[in-house]
Formats: structure tokens, sequence, C-alpha cells
């Protein structure tokens, strides 16, 4: 039942635009404990260049959706949504865990590894984003 009405709020957010996507989400944004570790925070950060890759979490979407980066670089994802929200890695690896618990929190990793790694909100299904790394 929450999956179609969920269907049926983002149906109606692309035929009238933005607000509509929001009311889908109303029984599941009351805080909650997190229970996710942060795996690998950010190393190296003086290594990094003023333009580092960014996500922002935003009306229930990453944006962007995906990124390419090189191997060694470190991504940040930035909470701009009032509720909680993570990204986590989908893979077997699970080399990613990580709560954005409100609007200004954030979650540094740095991929190491050539490969694509998917991700999504664990509280939002349709949430989803790509990283790909050379």
């Amino acid at each position: 039942m929450k999956r179609k009405r969920l269907m049926i709020a983002i149906f109606t957010a692309a035929l009238i635009g933005g607000s509509a996507s929001l009311w889908a989400h109303e029984e599941c944004d009351e805080p909650e404990a997190s229970n996710h570790a942060v795996s690998q925070p950010a190393q190296n950060k003086s290594s990094q260049s003023s333009a580092a890759p960014q996500v922002t979490v935003k009306l229930f979407q990453y944006q962007p959706g995906r990124l390419q980066v090189k191997a060694g670089t470190t991504v940040t994802w930035v909470n701009d949504d009032e509720i909680f929200h993570t990204v986590t890695v989908d893979s077997k690896d699970k080399s990613f865990d990580a709560p954005l618990d409100g609007k200004g929190k954030s979650f540094s990793f740095t991929f190491s590894k050539p490969g694509i790694y998917s991700y999504f909100c664990d509280r939002h299904e349709h949430m989803r984003g790509e990283i790909e790394v050379r």
C-alpha cells in the first residue's frame, strides 16, 4: 500500500511539479535513532582540490544523481533536507552506510578502487544515485 501511495505521489509531483512529492513521506519523516556506522571517513583532506565533488540531498533526491570521478577522489554528500536520510552503498561489501540525520549533516568517502558504486537512502527507496570511479 505504501508503495502504491508513493508511486501516486511521484506521478502527481511530475504533473504539477515539485512539492507534491513530499506528501508521500509524512509517515517516514519522524526522527529515528541511527544505527548506522560511518565507514572510512574522508582521509587526506589536505590533498583535495577546492572543487571536490559534492552530492546534495535535496527534495528527496541525490543531486547530481550520477557522478564520474577518478580513483582516490573523496566525494561528500550534504543533506539539504530537514529530515533523516542515509547514503547506503548497494553492494555486498557494504563499504559505506552513513546517516545524514538533518539539514547540514554531511558524509565523505574516498573511492580508492575503480568501479560503479550504486547507493540509496534506506528510508526512501526511490532515492538512488551512482558514482563511477575510473
